[in-house]
């Protein structure tokens, strides 16, 4: 397919194509600072079309910078524009997919540490790039976790692991893995006061804040610990009943080694969720996945290079559900199903069992 289309594309019409994914760049970096400004919350707000000046003033914000920024957009066709009376307007079926975006944000963090990547490709260069390149990494994905599960963790995700939601009720052991700011633990544990939750990660920033707001809550069903979940505690041997680990596999310096750890510390019959990007290990089979520049991008520029700096594997978030389903496997782990995540078709959900 790529020879075929090597074949009949002519150097101009590359030279467009590529223009085009350089100006979507541009477009996506000033739809970040949109999100980040609060921009899109005042356009949305509006009940009709408003001058750039009109707009600016309602947002606190300085006029020209506003314009430019609009500027963008319009070109985009994000924001419509009325040549005659230069005013601006976000029609209503965009501004909810606005509203609730986070990848452009995610660009513009990961676009300050394109360098430090850059570097790590010289064969005298650095191995990875460390965790502390990303100040704002954990309080992003914290965001955007909280987005996703707030609504639907308890109502649908929980429901869909058979017996969990009983279980959970009457009172079991969880262990969520690589938990960051623990969001995914805070909320289980407000809903589920009979079961006792462990968030562990390595980030100790993230681990204080899970803390915290654990304290800030009331909640005395959790535990928060700094831990490499490559090795977890020796006594830690069959101890949980259902054990989480959420978009956290692929980043580990050593993955088959983390997925040890969980099988041993589950209790026989335990289950484990196992939550990743959904796509395939071989290239190929995700070019038609219109995700996927954006997904190798993401991994390109944090999920591979941060595995590395800790001489790890470097999966990278597009590792692909049939070297998932192989690891698990070779980690001993059985009945293997391909779950949903709801509300997010970009992550799949391995659950399995040990016996």
């Amino acid at each position: 397919m790529a020879d075929d289309q090597t074949t009949v594309e002519t150097t101009e019409q590359f030279a467009l194509r590529l223009t085009t994914t350089v100006s979507s760049g541009f477009v996506t970096l000033a739809v970040a600072i949109g999100v980040r400004t609060g921009l899109f919350v005042k356009l949305g707000e509006q009940d009709g079309p408003r001058t750039s000046a009109q707009i600016a003033e309602a947002a606190g914000m300085k006029e020209r910078y506003v314009r430019e920024w609009l500027a963008v957009m319009v070109t985009a066709r994000i924001v419509e524009y009325d040549r005659e009376q230069r005013t601006y307007f976000l029609p209503p079926h965009r501004r909810d997919v606005l509203k609730s975006t986070q990848m452009p944000e995610f660009m513009r963090l990961l676009a300050g540490v394109a360098t430090d990547v850059a570097d790590c490709f010289k064969l005298d260069g650095p191995e990875g790039v460390p965790y502390s390149a990303y100040p704002e990494f954990q309080a992003w994905q914290a965001d955007i976790r909280k987005q996703m599960v707030e609504t639907n963790l308890v109502s649908k995700f929980v429901p869909m692991v058979p017996g969990l939601k009983e279980s959970l009720e009457s009172g079991i052991r969880v262990h969520d893995a690589g938990c960051g700011r623990g969001i995914t633990t805070l909320i289980l544990a407000q809903h589920f006061p009979n079961s006792t939750f462990v968030g562990t990660d390595l980030d100790r920033d993230a681990v204080q804040w899970a803390a915290t707001e654990s304290n800030r809550l009331g909640l005395v069903n959790t535990t928060f610990q700094v831990q490499d979940v490559a090795k977890l505690p020796a006594d830690w041997s069959d101890s949980f009943d259902y054990v989480l680990a959420w978009d956290a596999i692929h980043d580990q310096a050593d993955p088959e080694g983390v997925l040890r750890e969980l099988y041993r510390t589950l209790k026989c019959n335990g289950l484990f969720s196992m939550i990743d990007i959904r796509s395939h290990t071989e290239l190929a089979d995700n070019l038609d996945n219109p995700a996927a520049p954006m997904l190798y991008g993401a991994s390109l520029l944090h999920c591979m290079p941060v595995s590395l700096y800790f001489g790890g594997r470097g999966l990278g978030n597009m590792w692909g559900q049939e070297l998932a389903v192989s690891m698990l496997q070779e980690t001993k782990f059985t009945n293997i199903r391909f779950l949903d995540v709801p509300d997010s078709p970009a992550n799949i959900h391995f659950l399995c069992q040990k016996l």
